[in-house]
């Protein structure tokens, strides 16, 4: 490494604008995160949430959020401030070299075909058979079939555009995504016209996650199934993981904020010590409102995502004791905007939101998917393998989309299971537990590898240490009784 002093850079006319539109300015990476995890947790648990609990566990959407929020800026921050991605200082911790290192790699990485191979393609699938109307979904053994045939050609589409785009365009649609998605699921909740109270508590008051009789007495699958599991895969699948975040990190480097400006490619030295002049250190700490504001407005989407879809499950289907699963995790929210009171013309444009947004949700995950995954695995292999640091993204890339296609390929045709059931444990650990294994490493990090001055104040280190403890036992105790439920 080299040891000349770092500067930070002048700050850019973005980041001395302190006008919204300055602000909106520096929302870029975050579009990519908020597209990316929508596909899952947002449109699907999130419901699934709300018909099951009702309002109550609104507050654990908030948690999340939060929680998740703080993680993900600990180490954009780390990154702005050092030029280093968190993996690369990651492999100084204490005991045998790289250990860490190469345990969150290795429970990151193998977790990335089941988001988007056995879950995401075969859901979006099937509802574009229902869309379409071909074949009857009365005819269960063609239905399924082409739902596997549509899912395999948005996961070749989607390849074919990751291995053909910029990062440039991959950001710009990402957030037309992002803003027309927001609108439509902003209009849905109000349509279905909420008890804002009961919302509003359910947000703002915790509560012991408790499965109604009914619920047990029609859904069978749930005795089996502890009610902290299922709100562990919520916490896990909501505003994604360390699949999505380790490459959201890395995605900074595009945007060159802070001393990445003077090191944006992994094959030049790092500037360090950074200088610790008044001056200078007074500029690194004015970067960090490049990716607080990215990360803020993101996870703020994301958390109204979340609350919009948690919202309609518990308004129209908690009251009618439906709970989606399998297919019906698409098909039956449907009834969010279409209802018999409409007439002809609500109907047919509230139809078509919905099918346009839920489409569009989920091929954005999967097409967003690749990059962020291609920019995990580099950023793991190069903290590992240092001398892989001039291995061109290229090849990362067709790494990535080899070893997320034919297994996750190969999970779509051959696993008959319900898309909760193959993401679950990928929730349980790769995108909660690993989440709170973060936190404490990047409390190490910021002690260990930043000067007093650039290092958190104390709210910002307490709130990490929260989402720690909270993103780390929790899931423990989830994958616990996961493992218990499918071994009674």
């Amino acid at each position: 490494m080299n040891q000349t002093p770092g500067v930070y850079p002048e700050l850019t006319p973005e980041l001395r604008d302190r006008s919204l539109i300055g602000m909106l300015k520096l929302f870029g990476p975050g579009a990519i995160i908020a597209s990316v995890t929508i596909g899952s947790g947002e449109t699907v648990f999130a419901s699934r949430g709300g018909a099951i609990f009702g309002y109550s566990l609104f507050w654990c959407f908030l948690v999340g959020s939060l929680l998740k929020g703080l993680q993900v800026y600990s180490g954009c921050r780390f990154i702005t401030l050092t030029g280093r991605h968190p993996l690369q200082s990651w492999m100084e911790l204490p005991g045998p070299r790289g250990w860490f290192v190469l345990f969150i790699s290795a429970m990151t990485i193998v977790w990335m075909p089941f988001w988007v191979g056995g879950g995401l393609p075969k859901m979006l699938g099937e509802f574009t058979n229902w869309v379409v109307g071909f074949p009857s979904q009365t005819n269960h053994e063609d239905f399924v079939f082409y739902g596997r045939l549509w899912g395999t050609f948005f996961v070749v589409v989607a390849v074919a555009l990751t291995w053909l785009q910029s990062y440039g365009f991959l950001e710009k649609v990402q957030t037309l995504l992002i803003s027309m998605l927001l609108f439509c699921m902003v209009m849905a909740a109000l349509v279905s016209s909420p008890d804002l109270v009961a919302a509003l508590t359910g947000t703002l008051v915790p509560t012991r996650p408790v499965y109604e009789p009914w619920l047990l007495e029609k859904f069978t699958e749930f005795r089996g199934r502890s009610p902290l599991v299922e709100v562990v895969t919520y916490l896990g699948a909501l505003g994604g993981g360390t699949q999505d975040y380790l490459g959201y990190v890395g995605m900074l480097r595009e945007k060159g904020w802070g001393l990445l400006g003077l090191s944006q490619g992994l094959d030049e030295a790092v500037p360090a010590p950074i200088s610790e002049s008044k001056e200078n250190l007074a500029r690194g700490l004015s970067w960090l409102r490049a990716p607080r504001i990215d990360v803020s407005v993101s996870f703020a989407c994301i958390f109204v995502f979340t609350l919009c879809f948690g919202i309609l499950g518990a308004t129209v289907l908690y009251p009618r004791q439906l709970v989606p699963s399998g297919f019906d995790l698409l098909t039956m929210q449907s009834e969010y905007l279409i209802r018999p009171d409409q007439s002809h013309l609500v109907q047919t444009l509230m139809s078509f939101i919905y099918k346009t947004g839920i489409f569009f949700a989920f091929f954005g995950t999967i097409y967003g998917a690749y990059e962020l995954y291609t920019r995990t695995t580099r950023e793991c292999l190069v903290a590992l393998l240092p001398r892989l640091r001039k291995v061109p993204l290229r090849k990362f890339r067709l790494w990535t989309l080899l070893w997320c296609v034919i297994p996750g390929l190969g999970l779509l045709w051959f696993l008959e299971r319900d898309p909760v059931f193959i993401i679950t444990p990928a929730a349980l650990v790769g995108s909660a537990l690993t989440c709170g294994l973060w936190c404490f490493a990047m409390l190490w990090a910021d002690r260990a590898q930043l000067p007093a001055e650039l290092q958190m104040r104390q709210a910002l280190r307490m709130g990490i240490l929260v989402a720690g403890i909270v993103l780390t036992v929790i899931p423990a105790i989830g994958i616990v009784r996961y493992v218990q439920d499918l071994m009674a």
